[in-house]
């Protein structure tokens, strides 16, 4: 849905739909730790990037379509800085093979490794997805600095004559942020990436080298290989003692390790063609691949369908109710009762109200004949 948006807010919005993406993998890869590995920078880029949203969106009147932008790093610079530091770290900008590079390079690259090492038709799956999602990232990421950021601007000229930058209350957060979204992955890949040693030592839970069999290639490479022998409880992780993706995650081929980063320079070219080269790619591509195009400008039909499955029925169910329900029985019976049934038997009463004696007598009578019968019969029972 993120390749297509025109809401600069929704972009980021779709973008942490595939960060949660991520996240699940890890957490289903059984390593509490991931999440954490993860989410930490996650939270430093992915809200640096809504703030530079925001940001943009102030300097330009509140006007939120991309299509209306361009040109503004000379504008915002500062915002231009911390978007663009924040694209670096959520399309994995680093050096491959290496424990340098922006947030995201080593967050997600932990996960992808892992879900390879994983191994098995799950472990796949996961493993192409993510690296498909990378490359999505990356297009629609850099798609986003490029319609904002440069090129000529577009739309209204007097907002763009009057964009400014925004108050230093919006920039030192941005700052902070843009801190986090470069070191904090090399802060903290080892402790919460690095080998069971590494980790353990920083959680505080036991571990022993692995004894691994005769021929076993892991036992041949020269490296120590390290397991988790805590209980659970005993520090502050768990992890089962079959568990060995975190070993095996840092033993993939290098061309897994490569993967992302191949991704990420794919998204980024077809971006920087689409948007700077030829920019009149975009509106000939949506033309001839038009369904595909609408599928996604319309986030899957999800609207349409929710509207369709809950909201109509929903509606027509209050509409019954209202209609049916209030109107006609609510209301019905008490306007009946009170406009209907209480005049008639008022009418009853007051024809019974004659002021003749003998219609009095008349009453008297049947009064007495009908406490007779009752009594009668009770006595009888």
């Amino acid at each position: 849905m993120g390749l297509v948006q025109n809401d600069i807010k929704r972009v980021i919005a779709y973008s942490t739909c595939s960060q949660l993406g991520y996240m699940f993998v890890a957490a289903g890869l059984a390593f509490t730790r991931w999440r954490c590995s993860t989410f930490s920078p996650t939270l430093s880029f992915k809200a640096m990037l809504f703030l530079g949203a925001g940001s943009v969106i102030h300097a330009m009147h509140h006007e939120q379509d991309m299509r209306n932008y361009g040109g503004l790093r000379k504008k915002i610079p500062y915002t231009f800085a911390a978007m663009l530091i924040g694209t670096l770290a959520i399309t994995g900008v680093g050096i491959p093979l290496t424990y340098y590079g922006f947030a995201g390079f080593l967050s997600k690259d932990a996960v992808i490794e892992s879900a390879f090492a994983f191994g098995g038709s799950l472990g796949n799956y996961a493993f192409w997805m993510l690296v498909i999602a990378a490359a999505f990232t990356s297009f629609y990421s850099w798609r986003l600095m490029f319609l904002t950021f440069f090129g000529a601007p577009r739309g209204d000229h007097h907002t763009h004559e009057h964009a400014h930058e925004s108050p230093v209350v919006m920039l030192i957060p941005l700052g902070a942020l843009a801190f986090g979204a470069v070191f904090a992955g090399m802060i903290w890949i080892k402790p919460f990436f690095g080998h069971p040693d590494e980790v353990g030592k920083f959680f505080g839970v036991p571990y022993a080298e692995a004894q691994m069999e005769e021929g076993n290639d892991a036992a041949d490479d020269g490296t120590h290989h390290y397991v988790f022998t805590g209980a659970p409880g005993e520090g502050a992780i768990h992890q089962a003692p079959n568990n060995t993706v975190l070993n095996d995650a840092h033993d993939v081929p290098k061309w897994v390790k490569v993967a992302p980063f191949i991704a990420m320079l794919g998204g980024l070219l077809v971006a920087y063609i689409f948007y700077i080269a030829v920019p009149s790619l975009p509106a000939r591509w949506a033309e001839v691949n038009r369904p595909l195009y609408l599928f996604l400008l319309n986030k899957w039909y999800f609207d349409e369908i929710y509207d369709a499955v809950f909201v109509r029925p929903a509606q027509a169910l209050g509409r019954f109710l209202w209609k049916f329900g209030d109107t006609k029985i609510i209301d019905g019976g008490i306007n009946g009762l009170a406009l209907g049934i209480i005049p008639f038997l008022t009418r009853l009463a007051g024809r019974a109200q004659s002021g003749y004696v003998f219609h009095y007598a008349f009453a008297m009578v049947l009064g007495v004949v009908a406490l007779i019968t009752w009594v009668s019969l009770s006595i009888g029972g």
